[in-house]
């Protein structure tokens, strides 16, 4: 289970590797940033999870279930020991939006840096697609 070490550090969690964080296709209503260690993200594929990416210092996930609120696209799980994560809930979200300009331009950069590679990996796919037609 994550760790919370004291009441002032009531919105960060602590998780040793191996531990999840959130599964996929879980309800979700907070967003992470990671502080210290690493993040796997991973997609079910049939029976097996694959590894999408490592977040790291400073990286940001779980926004998408929080602004849309969606079911979680994928699985989060601490890669490494004492895998320090801020939480943000709904509330604190909103708060931050309202009040800090900058965090919802960082939020809009993170969304539009996710399309942005989802993209790129659809055209990959699709060339790799009309190759193998010939």
């Amino acid at each position: 289970m994550p760790s919370c070490s004291n009441a002032s550090m009531r919105f960060m969690l602590e998780y040793q590797r191996g531990e999840i964080i959130f599964e996929q296709a879980s309800e979700g209503d907070e967003l992470f940033v990671v502080i210290s260690g690493a993040v796997a993200i991973s997609q079910k594929q049939g029976d097996r999870f694959k590894d999408l990416t490592t977040l790291e210092e400073g990286e940001i996930f779980g926004e998408m279930a929080l602004v849309n609120r969606v079911p979680r696209t994928a699985r989060a799980t601490a890669a490494q020991n004492h895998t320090r994560l801020i939480v943000v809930n709904q509330p604190r979200f909103i708060y931050l939006v309202s009040q800090q300009p900058v965090f919802a331009l960082t939020i809009m950069q993170v969304l539009c840096e996710r399309i942005h590679s989802i993209e790129k990996r659809y055209k990959l796919l699709l060339q790799e697609m009309n190759g193998s037609d010939r």
